[in-house]
């Protein structure tokens, strides 16, 4: 009798062993938004470098979702690039990511620091890891600063993404976030 009343000590123990600690979620978290900002932005510059930044628009349509779900196959995660001015509609933020942005925006804009990343758990417990993304480099306003509608760049753009959202950034304005899911 004394084992069946050990059984489910056991059982509980293992689960809570087996959730993802909030300390291995921010690392996990950081090393899988480090990887995709890394693939990313080294891709995009070898294409801007070689080919322009029309091609560079070419290329981004064509393989940013697949490196995106690459670097979340090698990671063990689940990984989104989300944002409130979209240029794929696939990357707008709803619900609670929105208004994690919102918040962002409002602190950008109020000069207060961005914090370096947010942990939350959703309804099951599954932790999901969000890192804001910020302008910081003039390369990136290349296709996402103030672009005029009847430029070479503009119209590459516009007809590579017809609805697209995402440019007039400056240096410092929040582009966005990564969001990783980790696995229990």
């Amino acid at each position: 009798m004394k084992r069946i009343a050990l059984l489910p000590i056991l059982v509980a123990s293992s689960l809570s062993a087996a959730s993802v600690s909030d300390e291995q979620a921010i690392a996990k978290g950081s090393a899988a938004a480090a990887a995709l900002i890394q693939k990313l932005g080294g891709e995009v510059k070898k294409n801007m470098e070689s080919s322009g930044p029309f091609k560079t628009v070419e290329f981004c349509s064509n393989h940013a979702l697949s490196m995106t779900d690459q670097v979340g196959a090698e990671t063990g995660t689940k990984i989104k690039r989300l944002t409130l001015r979209e240029r794929n509609p696939i990357n707008a933020a709803a619900g609670d990511e929105k208004t994690l942005l919102e918040t962002w925006e409002r602190m950008v804009k109020n000069a207060q620091a961005l914090p370096p990343h947010e942990l939350k758990r959703d309804a099951d417990g599954k932790a999901l890891y969000y890192k804001p993304l910020v302008i910081n480099n003039e390369a990136c306003l290349k296709c996402h600063g103030d672009i005029a509608a009847d430029s070479p760049i503009g119209k590459a753009l516009h007809a590579t993404y017809p609805e697209d959202r995402a440019t007039g950034y400056k240096m410092g304005d929040l582009r966005g976030m990564i969001k990783v899911e980790i696995a229990e």
